[in-house]
Parts: C-alpha cells; sequence; structure tokens
C-alpha cells in the first residue's frame, strides 16, 4: 500500500459503525489524514443534510458526494460544483410504477426527504438513520410533479425486495441506475450518475491522478468507485461482489475497519 493524496470513503457500512455512529477512532484516523495533506472526501448515498452532520464532525472541508452522486458540494462553501437530477418526468414514471404495485417509495427534492406518509414503518426506519425528518405530502405524493436526486424504494421483505429489484430493472432498464444497500433499499438516480463517476470528477477537480485515489466502501452502489480507484478497498461487512471489485479488504465497520486502513495509509511511503 502506498499513501494515497486523496481518500473517498462512503458512509453507512463504512465511515460510521453497525449504529450508524461515528466512532472517536474513525474521527482520529480522518482528521489525522487531513492534517497531513491527505484530502478526504465523503462519497455517500445520503441526502445533504444528512451527511453534513457527519462531515462537520470530521472536519471535512471541500468537495463531497452525495445521493450516490447526483450532487457533489464543496463543504466549506455550499457552492454546487455539479448536479444531476432524474428528471421530473422520469420521477413521475417511477413514483407511478411504485403506486400502482403498492410499493414504498421515497423521494429527494430540494435537499428535503418528501413522502407520502410519515407514519409508515419504512419512513421511520429511515428518519432514524438520516437523523432528518420527513416532508409527508399524502395521497399529493403520487403526482407531485416533483424532480428528484435520488429516489428510494424500501422493502424488508426479503423476497419482496428482490422482485422489486428485478422489476425496476426490467422495467427501467438503461433510463436509471439502479443500486442497493442495507438489503433493504433500492437506490434509483440518472443513468449518468455513479460515484465512481463523481469522484473522476471531484479528483479532476483537484488535480488528483486515479493512482493516487484510495476509496472504501461497501455497498453495491460503491463497487464502481472501488474497482475505479488505484486503491479500492472493500469493508469486511461487504457482500462478495463489492469484495471482488476491491485490492483491499477491510476489517469490518464495527471494528473501525475503515479506521484501520486510514491509519495504514498514513503509516504507508509516500
Amino acid at each position: 500500500m502506498k499513501r494515497p493524496k486523496l481518500i473517498a470513503l462512503d458512509m453507512d457500512g463504512t465511515m460510521l459503525d453497525g449504529e450508524s455512529r461515528l466512532t472517536e477512532r474513525t474521527k482520529r484516523a480522518l482528521r489525522a489524514a487531513q492534517d497531513a495533506g491527505i484530502r478526504v472526501v465523503a462519497a455517500t448515498g445520503r441526502m445533504y443534510p444528512s451527511a453534513m452532520i457527519h462531515i462537520n464532525d470530521v472536519g471535512i472541508k471541500g468537495a463531497c458526494i452525495f445521493y450516490n452522486g447526483a450532487l457533489i458540494r464543496d463543504t466549506a462553501t455550499g457552492e454546487t460544483l455539479y448536479q444531476r437530477y432524474l428528471g421530473r418526468e422520469l420521477a413521475a414514471d417511477i413514483l407511478s410504477f411504485f403506486h400502482d404495485r403498492g410499493w414504498y417509495v421515497q423521494m429527494y427534492c430540494d435537499d428535503k426527504l418528501v413522502v407520502m406518509d410519515d407514519a409508515d414503518e419504512r419512513c421511520k426506519f429511515y428518519e432514524n438513520i438520516c437523523g432528518q425528518k420527513a416532508v409527508a405530502l399524502g395521497e399529493r405524493f403520487w403526482t407531485c410533479g416533483c424532480d428528484s436526486a435520488k429516489m428510494l424504494g424500501v422493502s424488508f421483505d426479503k423476497e419482496l425486495f428482490a422482485k422489486m429489484c428485478d422489476d425496476v430493472r426490467r422495467e427501467f432498464g438503461s433510463r436509471i441506475y439502479q443500486a442497493t444497500s442495507w438489503n433493504a433499499f433500492i437506490e434509483m438516480v440518472h443513468p449518468s450518475v455513479n460515484k465512481a463517476e463523481s469522484l473522476r470528477r471531484v479528483c479532476e477537480l483537484y488535480g488528483v491522478a486515479r493512482e493516487d485515489v484510495m476509496a472504501i466502501g461497501d455497498g453495491g452502489n460503491d463497487a464502481e468507485m472501488i474497482r475505479w480507484a488505484g486503491t479500492g478497498v472493500a469493508m469486511g461487512n461487504a457482500r462478495d461482489a463489492v469484495k471482488e471489485a476491491a485490492d483491499i479488504v477491510a476489517p469490518p465497520n464495527t471494528e473501525d475497519g475503515a479506521a484501520q486502513i486510514v491509519e495504514a495509509a498514513l503509516a504507508a511511503k509516500e
């Protein structure tokens, strides 16, 4: 392992522990990396205000990646550096598809979590993860006409979740980029959007070569980023397909795996 110039890392299942918390060891490691001149970039599927809770805690300043790559924003200035939403027509088609099947889906509009019913258990579960309160529109949700950075289908039933993934893929194909996380979330963004593409944009902005990048993640939405980076790291809690994309497999997030990798990177030669 050589010392990277930039470390990009996912949040849930990677930077955060099994309770979606930022541990003291991880905070120390990421602050030490920045003090050593390594640029740290959060690359998350989370919405901007939710991710900023942890970004501020670590003190990450600069371009970070949100909504699986649909948004790149400078965390120091609040400037939007890149944005690619689904578009109103496609968002409406996805809403109709989920509504017709009686499936749960939520939207991210103007950095707000928008749902039909904020009393739904799936909404409550997500609110607890992200630390944000949803905006409930009632039945108007299905015809709201909103554009969305990302849409998220949720099911805790394994068989139904698998069916949802397959049916969404068949219905929308190349019209969306589809990934999964938490073994319960179907993440849908514009087809030109993914974490790898947004990480490439960030590296271009800062003049960092691909071979000088370390990317750390655990989910299906991290695989492209891990594969693209000069040093790709999959968490020990990642699925086998994600591990196969990586150069290194870290300990799981419940053992501060990301912190251990960052500490090793700091100890490596430049």
